[in-house]
C-alpha cells in the first residue's frame, strides 16, 4: 500500500512540476532584453481591429510598452498613470502601446475595457499566445518597457507600487530627449 501512495505522490509531483514549468514557459521565461540591446520586433492583433507591428516605430519613435491581464491588480492601478504619460508626451512623439497577454482572446477582453471608468487611448495588442510577452521575457505582470528613439530598450520595470509611474515618466523623458 505504501509504494502505491509513493507511486501516486510522486507521479503527481512530476504533473505539478511539469504544468508549472510548461505555465511558465507559456507565461514568457525566455531571458528579457537587458537595457541598451535592441527593442525585440513583433506583430499583433489589435483588440480593436487591425494589427500593429512594433518594427514599424522602431528607431523612429520612443515607444512606452505595457504587458499587462485584466486579472492582474497591479496592471489596473498603473494603466491610468501610463495613461496620463502617454497623454502628456503623444504630442513630442511618444507611441504607447499595451500587450494583453490574458489566454482567452479579444472578447473577454473587449468587454472588460468598455467597462472601465477611463478610456485606453493607445493600442491594445492581443498576445494569447504570449509571443510578444515571450520575447520580452515578460513572468510578471505588469511589465514596462521604455524603448528609445534608437530602437534600443532603456528601461525594463516589473511590477507596480505607487510611485512607480514616476520613474517611468522620468525613462520616458529621456528617451524624448527632454530629461534635464
Amino acid at each position: 500500500m505504501a509504494r502505491r501512495t509513493l507511486w501516486w505522490v510522486v507521479s503527481a509531483l512530476a504533473v505539478v512540476l511539469f504544468l508549472v514549468g510548461h505555465s511558465w514557459a507559456l507565461f514568457g521565461a525566455s531571458t528579457r532584453p537587458e537595457p541598451g540591446s535592441e527593442a525585440p520586433r513583433f506583430s499583433g492583433p489589435l483588440l480593436r481591429g487591425g494589427s500593429f507591428d512594433l518594427g514599424a516605430h522602431l528607431g523612429k519613435n520612443p515607444i512606452l510598452l505595457d504587458f499587462w491581464s485584466i486579472y492582474c491588480v497591479a496592471c489596473l492601478k498603473e494603466m491610468p498613470n501610463l495613461l496620463e504619460i502617454y497623454e502628456r508626451y503623444k504630442d513630442q512623439g511618444l507611441v504607447a502601446v499595451s500587450v494583453n497577454l490574458d489566454s482567452f482572446g479579444a472578447k473577454r477582453v473587449l468587454r472588460f475595457v468598455r467597462g472601465l471608468k477611463y478610456e485606453i487611448s493607445f493600442p491594445i495588442v492581443i498576445d494569447k499566445r504570449r509571443e510578444a510577452g515571450g520575447r520580452y521575457g515578460v513572468s510578471v505582470l505588469p511589465t514596462t518597457v521604455v524603448i528609445d528613439r534608437e530602437g534600443k530598450v532603456l528601461y525594463y520595470h516589473v511590477g507596480y507600487s505607487p510611485g512607480d509611474e514616476k520613474e517611468i515618466e522620468a525613462q520616458v523623458r529621456k528617451a524624448l530627449g527632454l530629461a534635464e
